[in-house]
This record gives C-alpha cells, sequence and structure tokens, in this order.
C-alpha cells in the first residue's frame, strides 16, 4: 500500500503543501529541494503562462533553466530542509530569509510585464552579484 508522500512522488511532485497541517499533528514535512535546484521562487501566486514566459527569460538571462527553479509560497520557507540553492527570488512581503544564497526581491511578475523600470531593478540586483 502506498502512503501519500509515495503516491505523490510517483506524480513527480516533489514540492507540496498541505492545506490543513494541524490534521497531521505538529510535525511538519521538511522540504527538501533537488540537488540541481539553484534558484527558488518565493511567491504565493501561481505564474500564469504569461508570467512563467517573463520567469523563463530572467532565468536564462541569469545563465539558468527551468529545471534548476521552483516555487515554493511564503508559508513553506519554514519548512525548507538542506539544499544547494544559489538564488532566492522574493515577491511579495518577506517574512523569512533563506539565509546563504543570493536574494532577490520585486514585485509579482504580472505587473512587470510592461514596466521597464521594474525590470531594470531586478536586472541591478542580479548584477550586483556579479
Amino acid at each position: 500500500m502506498l502512503t501519500d508522500i509515495q503516491r505523490l512522488q510517483a506524480m513527480d511532485l516533489d514540492v507540496w503543501q498541505l492545506r490543513h497541517p494541524e490534521i497531521y499533528g505538529r510535525e511538519q514535512e521538511v522540504i527538501q529541494l533537488p540537488d540541481h535546484c539553484q534558484l527558488l521562487l518565493v511567491c504565493d501566486h501561481t505564474l500564469s503562462d504569461q508570467d512563467a514566459w517573463l520567469f523563463g527569460n530572467i532565468l536564462k538571462s541569469m545563465k539558468l533553466n527551468a529545471e534548476q527553479a521552483r516555487q515554493l509560497p511564503h508559508a513553506a520557507l519554514p519548512a525548507l530542509g538542506e539544499h544547494h540553492l544559489s538564488w532566492c527570488w522574493y515577491i511579495g512581503s518577506v517574512e523569512v530569509i533563506v539565509d546563504g544564497v543570493k536574494s532577490l526581491y520585486s514585485q509579482p511578475l504580472a505587473q512587470m510585464h510592461d514596466n521597464p523600470a521594474a525590470k531594470r531593478d531586478l536586472w541591478r540586483q542580479i548584477c550586483q552579484y556579479e
């Protein structure tokens, strides 16, 4: 008999969040990112197709690909286990910061499409680490 976690893994879902963790007691699952994950997008909203396109272009400019990036909501950060991240990109309010990585901050991607100043600000943040 498969456990819930084995079912999620069988569906190639390696990151998830419980809607009602209180049902399972006080123990919180540790979120393990794949070793090849270099950038974590901390965003509470699912990316639209247009947002995903912009995100992909930004990743390319950073010499990263989609396989090297993951997205987690802000509430999941305390459960983040050991990782090999180089970057953490925060969208919206920041309550928990991942230590030891390069940090980026921006407004939601949906607001960046027609806002060259916001894109420029993000690019300056990326370049400050080079």
